[in-house]
């Protein structure tokens, strides 16, 4: 299997650690089958995955930041690398109810690339329509 660097996406606002154990173990389980991922937990290294590891509830400061970066900056560098770096997407499970994993599947739905969901311990490969329907039903379910 030729490497590929895949970008994880998924939940992780409003989780327990912001989902960085989730993010952890399903990027040490796909590397080990010889997949090449880029996982948003790994980027957001020193303070900030000091400060996502002891949280609770997953939630910004009453500022809107985690360690000193807002959603907006974190998201930003993560649109920035799905579009330089990586090849191909993966979503974790919830991933349509997340704003940025919606807006990361829309970068990655631009740039072609193939788009995988983690089923079972493994990726499989879906269509764009697929996608599409998820990041209509998390818009949906936002707006009502």
């Amino acid at each position: 299997m030729s490497k590929q660097n895949y970008y994880l996406a998924g939940p992780m606002t409003g989780y327990p650690k912001f989902n960085f154990p989730l993010f952890d173990s399903v990027t040490k389980l796909l590397r080990d089958k010889g997949y090449g991922i880029v996982s948003p937990a790994e980027m957001d290294a020193g303070p900030v995955r000091d400060a996502a590891l002891v949280s609770d509830d997953g939630a910004l400061n009453v500022s809107g930041q985690v360690a000193g970066h807002t959603w907006g900056d974190l998201l930003a560098r993560d649109v920035k690398v799905i579009a330089d770096v990586c090849n191909g997407i993966v979503f974790l499970p919830g991933w349509e109810k997340s704003k940025g994993a919606r807006l990361e599947a829309f970068v990655a739905i631009s740039c072609k690339y193939p788009l995988f969901l983690y089923v079972e311990d493994d990726i499989k490969q879906v269509p764009v329509a697929e996608i599409m329907d998820g990041i209509a039903g998390g818009l949906m379910e936002m707006y009502g």
